[in-house]
């Protein structure tokens, strides 16, 4: 797989001088990242913007690490025979028109299987998006050419059973929520490569922290889920074909034929694996834990700070649904709250925060009070909750943050109110390391990723209070 995801040179077989075309979107990413090691063939082209293009592979005056294959599919298995010929091991193949279009399609798709085989030939696809390498800047993909100067290297790697559904992911990722990313892989039909190949790599990989995953089916699920429960970094999975309608829209799709879904969720119970049900929530739970820096130790006692007992009761449900519970908070810290709160009132968890903002003002109220929780023994996981721009200051997170780390207490904020103070509040606290959520469920959920260091139970199963 390193050479897949760190070639040293790579031919594209279909390249265009069209600019409108995806072909040509291919040259521009290819060209920007490895500039002399790319070398562009195209049958019809002697150029493309000055730079020499080949008829075949077999006239590449270089040896290839990487073919990326984008033409008409009838034409793909004559491709892999010029590569095999040239002693090309790797590629990938991002046309469509394979065994998701049909009988004929699967005959193609079978027999560029078999080139491959008989040449010791690695396939990757077909019908995906390939395969970028945010953290070196190496984009072999279609996807637009002016995205790239969006990319923001990070801890998390995506991995994506899809095409143009990855390219909707990282424009919604890179226009909406940026957060820092470190691999993403468009598999397609998996000819070939599938998701245990590629998550065999992200275990290893020194860049990534947090895997996101959208698959419609596990090729070798019994070697997925070993590799899953080998590991402490985080998995996240968004698992498409859970009904009958699904699995057939599957089918149709990348060729894959989804499995039992019972079954399914029994094994990510197991193997620890964060299940989610939607796109949004599947970024917004990897964007958090990427940010994350405090992590526990396996407790599950969490103190809950907010503004509002609806939002109490809400978070309080979603804490029994992950089985996790609220904390008993000490006699020190129960003192070090009553010093901010009316003398009336002594504070339980979870702490309704609005009378002591009355009382003592919102930095000092929301300081002593996340202070206090964090360096209770009895507690082993914050939740606090704010609402943007409600208040001109607020308390050093900074601070917070240290502290946070340094006790090895997670921290996770629910941000609610002015959307553009949510994405101020996201951007300032992920920098200290502090996640930042939108919907309150989802923030115990990252929580609970975050206390028991992989997550023990499947999260927000539809139907369900934690949905």
């Amino acid at each position: 797989m390193k050479k897949f995801f760190e070639p040293d040179t790579v031919a594209l077989i279909g390249a265009s001088d069209k600019i409108t075309r995806p072909g040509y979107h291919l040259f521009s990413n290819i060209n920007a990242g490895f500039g002399d090691a790319f070398f562009p063939v195209n049958l019809k082209l002697g150029k493309i913007e000055n730079k020499a293009c080949y008829p075949t592979v077999l006239d590449v005056p270089s040896p290839i690490d990487l073919a990326v294959v984008f033409i008409p599919a009838r034409s793909v298995p004559a491709a892999l025979e010029q590569c095999a010929e040239k002693g090309i091991r790797r590629v990938i193949i991002e046309s469509g028109g394979f065994a998701e279009a049909g009988p004929e399609g699967r005959i193609l798709q079978d027999r560029c299987l078999d080139i491959a085989r008989a040449a010791k030939m690695r396939l990757w696809g077909p019908n995906c998006m390939g395969l970028i390498n945010v953290t070196q800047k190496k984009v072999l993909s279609f996807m637009r050419s002016h995205w790239r100067d969006n990319f923001i290297a990070g801890s998390v790697s995506l991995v994506v059973q899809s095409g143009m559904l990855s390219a909707g992911f990282l424009a919604y990722l890179l226009t909406d929520t940026p957060f820092g990313l470190s691999k993403i892989a468009s598999i397609g039909n998996k000819i070939d490569v599938d998701e245990s190949e590629v998550l065999e790599y992200l275990l290893s990989d020194p860049d990534t922290r947090v895997i996101a995953l959208y698959l419609e089916s596990l090729e070798r699920g019994r070697r997925f889920f070993e590799l899953s429960r080998s590991t402490d970094k985080h998995l996240i999975i968004l698992k498409a074909g859970r009904t009958e309608l699904g699995a057939k829209a599957a089918w149709s799709h990348t060729a894959s034929l989804a499995q039992d879904d019972q079954i399914l969720d029994a094994a990510f119970r197991h193997a620890g694996i964060t299940r989610v049900y939607g796109f949004r929530e599947l970024f917004e739970v990897a964007r958090a834990l990427g940010a994350a820096r405090a992590k526990g130790s396996g407790g599950k006692r969490v103190a809950v700070l907010t503004f509002s007992g609806g939002a109490a009761v809400l978070a309080s449900d979603t804490l029994a649904d992950q089985g996790m519970e609220l904390a008993q908070i000490g006699e020190a810290a129960t003192n070090k709250l009553k010093s901010v709160f009316p003398t009336w009132m002594t504070p339980t968890n979870p702490v309704d925060l609005y009378p002591a903002i009355e009382r003592s003002g919102h930095v000092q109220a929301m300081q002593q009070a996340l202070e206090a929780v964090i360096e209770d023994p009895n507690v082993d996981a914050v939740y606090a909750h704010t609402i943007a721009r409600l208040y001109s200051a607020g308390p050093d997170y900074r601070r917070i943050a240290e502290k946070a780390r340094v006790y090895g207490k997670p921290l996770v904020v629910w941000s609610m109110g002015d959307a553009a103070g949510v994405a101020e509040t996201r951007r300032n606290l992920e920098a200290l390391g502090i996640p930042v959520v939108e919907e309150i469920n989802r923030g115990v959920r990252v929580l609970a990723a975050l206390t028991t260091g992989k997550v023990a139970r499947i999260y927000g199963r539809p139907g369900s209070a934690g949905s």
